[in-house]
């Protein structure tokens, strides 16, 4: 039936060219991309499949290049190591020479300067072995500087070892604070024959013992410091650098004086919140008035002064008020030992994690490089000596058991560096087979895309010329109307 309005040939020619175009496009698509898979329409599955594909191909790049970074990590360190090792091997030679009878003390002490230096030398290579920002030699346990009030450390910096008597230049400066927690504590002076006060203060400004700096009988040594009142205790001492409060006031109503007479034990005590404290007096007070000795600076009979403490419940400052030098020393049943901070972070020695394996849908596998501090405070070497033959013999033990946990050190990064060159090599692989599975699913077929453009085109032009002679279906109409 011919028509007008609807020419049937022409439309189901034009929906096969349709069909014959997306056909085309498509192909067209994969021949240009060269993947068979473009977007979900041409596999949906397929492309689910090769995107996990992905995703595993690139975490083992990136897991590969972690296992690289890790072997370069364990090279490092092992080169540190082996120095250090060396090292030690000469620091033994050393002790070994200095066991040696035929040494002098002069000879000891040569040959002790050289061990010194060798265990400086280790310390900085320990500290200076340094790749990606880690430092994997350096100590795990640092020593900090002590904590400080203003400028002044605590007691146990000035008295390292309990009972040993230790010099020090008086003046209106603190000597040192008594952190607290502290307990037992007793802290004498000798003043050498010049009238050196032993003086106790809270960091408010109680001044709980010691000599009256005013009132009916001030103390020679204050008022010869130019310390004659409060006004001047506040400006002179009880100063922010000096470890006092901010806002601190002198207050000597709680002072703790010695008692009728001069006693090293005790003359006289008291209780301050919770602390008991006694006092045994300042000698010079209690000199003969007659002989004109009485409170002149003076020292001659008792030179001794003492305070002690049986708990500490607040820091509390020393002060020795004078004009010269005096000896002091500390015993102490409980000393806390409180640690600042250093101005810049110190290096220490870490666990490193190293990521073996990170599969899609699976846990991340990792494993850990622990820390190696090789420093001689972690090789037990700190404070070892050559000078005596006691110590030589400590010492010698000491560099036994360093050299055996530098060895250990050694094998624990060798068989790390085994481990992870294996896992990078089974990454290797891994990652070529999934590559070529990824590409037997996403990748095009060009031979079959090509013999499918091929095709296409002819039907496209096929479909083309049927066209032209569909569309003249209405000549026929007019053609027919003419007659």
């Amino acid at each position: 039936m011919l028509t007008i309005n609807h020419n049937e040939t022409a439309s189901l020619t034009n929906t096969a060219r349709y069909t014959t175009d997306t056909v085309l496009g498509r192909t067209i698509e994969r021949l240009s991309s060269g993947m068979r898979i473009n977007s979900a329409r041409d596999d949906a599955a397929g492309q689910a499949i090769a995107n996990r594909m992905t995703a595993n191909i690139n975490a083992d790049a990136v897991v590969s290049r972690g296992l690289n970074d890790a072997i370069s990590y364990a090279q490092t360190a092992g080169g540190g190591l082996n120095s250090i090792a060396d090292m030690l091997i000469q620091a033994r030679t050393l002790s070994v020479q200095a066991a040696n009878g035929t040494l002098s003390d002069a000879d000891r002490q040569s040959v002790n300067a050289q061990y010194q230096q060798i265990l400086a030398g280790i310390d900085d290579i320990a500290d200076q072995t340094e790749i990606f920002g880690r430092y994997p030699l350096a100590t795990n346990d640092p020593d900090l500087p002590p904590a400080r009030l203003g400028n002044v450390e605590p007691i146990n910096t000035k008295f390292p070892i309990a009972g040993k008597n230790y010099s020090f230049v008086s003046g209106v400066i603190p000597l040192a604070y008594i952190p607290a927690g502290s307990t037992a504590i007793t802290i004498t002076i000798d003043s050498l024959g010049q009238d050196d006060d032993l003086q106790l203060f809270t960091r408010d400004g109680k001044h709980l013992a010691g000599t009256p700096l005013d009132g009916a009988a001030p103390d020679y040594t204050w008022s010869s410091k130019g310390i004659t009142d409060a006004a001047t205790a506040q400006t002179r001492l009880l100063t922010a650098k000096n470890g006092f409060s901010s806002g601190a006031t002198y207050d000597s109503s709680q002072l703790l004086e010695g008692g009728p007479s001069w006693a090293l034990a005790g003359s006289n005590s008291m209780t301050y919140n919770g602390m008991t404290i006694t006092y045994s007096g300042d000698g010079d007070r209690y000199e003969d008035v007659a002989s004109g000795d009485f409170n002149n600076g003076t020292n001659t009979g008792t030179q001794l002064e003492r305070i002690t403490l049986d708990s500490v419940s607040e820091d509390l400052i020393v002060v020795v008020v004078g004009n010269g030098s005096f000896t002091s020393n500390l015993t102490w049943g409980n000393l806390p030992e409180p640690k600042g901070t250093l101005p810049t972070p110190p290096h220490q020695s870490a666990p490193l994690e190293v990521i073996t394996s990170a599969d899609y849908g699976q846990p991340v596998q990792s494993d850990t490089i622990p820390s190696t501090p090789s420093d001689t405070k972690a090789l037990g070497l700190k404070n070892t000596t050559l000078l005596t033959s006691g110590d030589i013999t400590t010492t010698m033990k000491a560099l036994d058991s360093a050299l055996a946990k530098i060895s250990a050190y050694q094998s624990t990064y060798g068989a790390k560096i085994n481990r992870y060159e294996s896992n990078r090599t089974v990454l290797s692989q891994q990652s070529v087979d999934t590559s070529s599975a990824r590409s037997r699913i996403q990748d095009a077929d060009y031979a079959a895309e090509a013999s499918q453009l091929a095709r296409s085109q002819i039907i496209q032009q096929g479909q083309s010329a049927v066209s032209k002679m569909a569309n003249k279906t209405p000549e026929l109409i007019i053609q027919l109307l003419g007659n």
